[in-house]
């Protein structure tokens, strides 16, 4: 059995390949900053521009700098690490006179696990949760 393929190959037929379109939100955001180029030739990327692009071999600019030569400056500047925003510490919490201790933890006023208080901080402005 040869395969369609292969009858084609040797039949000296030119083979064509089914382009599928772009799908609108594939296609790269255009710079506000950059001059129009040759189309393909130095347009941004517009995974990256949304934070969503980590192709090391992605075709479009990222940042103004091909793909490979950007994560290769990120990797340098941050140890190679991925690019995840960094938690922010809850602010010091010193616990005032009467704190119940049966429902807030005392050194950092985070209500406790199973009760009614869980997922909150005392004295913020949020309500409870509602159960």
């Amino acid at each position: 059995g040869d395969s369609i393929v292969g009858l084609a190959l040797r039949s000296g037929a030119p083979l064509r390949v089914a382009r599928r379109p772009m799908k609108p939100w594939m296609q790269p955001m255009a710079s506000s900053t950059a001059p129009p180029a040759a189309p393909g030739i130095g347009e941004e990327c517009g995974d990256f521009k949304r934070g969503a692009c980590f192709r090391a071999s992605c075709k479009f600019l990222h940042g103004g700098k091909p793909a490979s030569e950007a994560a290769s400056a990120v990797a340098n500047a941050n140890g190679g690490a991925a690019g995840l925003p960094t938690p922010r510490a809850a602010g010091s919490f010193v616990a005032p006179d009467g704190l119940d201790v049966k429902l807030f933890d005392p050194t950092t006023g985070f209500g406790l696990f199973g009760t009614p208080v869980w997922g909150t901080r005392y004295g913020s402005p949020q309500p409870p949760p509602k159960n």
